[in-house]
């Protein structure tokens, strides 16, 4: 089958499956309804550590019998046939169809839940962020940050052992687009939605929290520009 060919039967197995797959996902025995639901959006490029900081999060938050719901497009890639790791990018819209219908339902159903993404398309941001607003949940957006030499080394060892690839120009891509997003979506919204950051070690640990930061920049400037940054990993 071509690459196309994977691409689309994933899309239309996503248009066929998504309200049984987000029904079992969004399961309210799992994840009872909250009084003030919260909608989490994490950020950051790929390898900055997201994953782990939201699992922590929903650790943090979460209480005895009640826990917050997780939703990952990279969980949703082995229910696909045709998924090996390295052919990621194919199923992205057909996960996206899922995730967008697990939102529906966590929104219907006052659950809180953490969105675990890279915040690098702004469209879709948008529309999430503002559907949220508008079902007047709190929304938050959790920024990680990683000195992205090291994240990228992190992409590559994740590769070699789990098998899922992100090309380094798509890694560039999300690096830049990710933290103007955030900016560009707290200009936009402003007080309706609170904007954390997260600075983690070379190791992967946590080196600093910020809390409700108007502009990512102000706590992190930027080192490098596109050019400056595919250089410096290409010499890794």
């Amino acid at each position: 089958m071509t690459e196309e060919k994977i691409r689309l039967a994933a899309i239309e197995f996503a248009r066929v499956h998504k309200k049984e797959i987000a029904h079992e996902l969004t399961d309210l025995k799992r994840f009872p309804p909250d009084t003030i639901p919260v909608s989490v959006f994490m950020a950051g490029s790929p390898g900055a550590g997201k994953t782990e900081s939201s699992q922590r999060l929903i650790e943090r938050i979460s209480s005895d019998g009640h826990t917050v719901l997780r939703i990952d497009t990279d969980d949703l890639r082995g229910r696909f046939e045709g998924y090996t790791g390295k052919n990621s990018s194919l199923f992205q819209a057909a996960t996206a169809i899922i995730a967008d219908r697990m939102q529906d339902l966590a929104i219907e159903q006052q659950q809180s839940y953490v969105f675990d993404g890279t915040l690098s398309n702004l469209e879709r941001a948008r529309k999430n962020i503002g559907r949220c607003i508008h079902h007047e949940r709190v929304v938050q957006i959790l920024y990680v940050y990683q000195d992205p030499l090291q994240a990228w080394k992190f992409v590559v060892a994740r590769e070699l052992r789990d098998g899922r690839s992100v090309p380094q120009e798509s890694f560039i891509t999300q690096y830049f687009t990710a933290r103007e997003n955030v900016n560009a979506l707290k200009r936009e919204f402003g007080s309706k939605i609170r904007v954390d950051l997260i600075v983690k070690n070379i190791d992967g640990s946590d080196f600093a929290y910020r809390e409700n930061v108007d502009q990512i920049d102000s706590h992190i400037p930027e080192r490098y520009t596109k050019d400056t940054l595919h250089d410096a990993l290409k010499n890794l």
